[in-house]
């Protein structure tokens, strides 16, 4: 019941983050957009480590630091799968492979098991996070073979992520997801800084945008290391393949806080695809 609890807290809030992620997108190259949110996200880690211990672990160092490298490929690669698109195909694809990456490694290498209905709730939520990730358009077209490579890759290093930050110790406190944002913020960094020396195409102008904008991006970097807390808690207290599969409804959140704040509406498919994470969600926090 926590762990399935727990996982849908981290599904919503990863969600929530997006959401003024995107929003912080629409002003601020998307690109700076994860810098900075990092550097917030991991400051905020930072204040909250004397409340659940920052032991200098090595070997939650070691998943910590190749988790953060899988979060500065798997940025990368999202965004521009979702640039080239069509959004509508590629996001449900990256959500869909994240939960199944996960999955396949729990049952294979950490043998977990479950009973068939139990089985039957997991896949109602994979089929869930395809339908809730659908983004209504009216451009029909197939993707690319870049653009499905692009897809599967953001959704393959999500996957590989959640895979790391579930190997660190259980009595690691933070240790892992604090050097998993220093290691993505640094990456992402040192991107950023060879990307300006070589095109020097960065204006003065994108860093004075107003307050309002900075904020999102702090809000956006809180929210996203909150759901990383919420991850690690909710898979230190149960299983990886629940927890991820959960986890990869993320789009939810996003959907809901776009509804609530820019009155979007919601298509069939996608209210459909609440509908079955809900009851799914349902069957699995009953104990089957």
């Amino acid at each position: 019941m926590i762990t399935v609890l727990l996982g849908f807290a981290t599904s919503l809030v990863y969600g929530f983050a997006d959401f003024f992620g995107a929003l912080s997108s629409r002003k601020l190259k998307p690109l700076f957009v994860t810098l900075f949110s990092g550097l917030g996200g991991l400051v905020f880690l930072l204040v909250m480590s004397p409340i659940f211990g920052l032991p200098a672990n090595p070997d939650a160092i070691f998943w910590g630091a190749l988790a953060g490298l899988g979060s500065a490929i798997a940025v990368t690669a999202l965004y521009a799968s979702l640039a080239i698109g069509p959004i509508s195909i590629l996001s449900p694809l990256g959500a869909v492979m994240s939960a199944l990456i996960p999955m396949f490694f729990g049952v294979l290498f950490k043998s977990e098991q479950f009973t068939t209905v139990g089985w039957l709730a997991l896949l109602g939520i994979v089929v869930a996070v395809g339908l809730v990730g659908f983004v209504p358009s009216d451009d029909v077209r197939l993707p690319s073979a870049k653009g499905l490579l692009l897809g599967l890759t953001a959704g393959t290093f999500i996957g590989l992520i959640l895979i790391f930050i579930n190997q660190a110790p259980t009595t690691s406190g933070l240790t892992s997801v604090v050097v998993m944002r220093a290691v993505s913020a640094a990456t992402i960094g040192l991107f950023v800084l060879i990307s300006f020396l070589i095109n020097k195409n960065v204006s003065r102008s994108e860093f004075s945008l107003g307050h309002k904008i900075w904020l999102m991006v702090a809000i956006t970097g809180i929210l996203d290391s909150s759901a990383n807390v919420f991850f690690l808690f909710a898979m230190r207290n149960g299983s990886l393949t629940v927890v991820s599969v959960l986890t990869a409804l993320y789009p939810l959140g996003t959907l809901i806080l776009a509804r609530i704040f820019l009155k979007e509406k919601i298509a069939k498919v996608q209210l459909a695809g609440v509908l079955l994470a809900l009851s799914c969600s349902a069957l699995l926090a009953s104990g089957i």
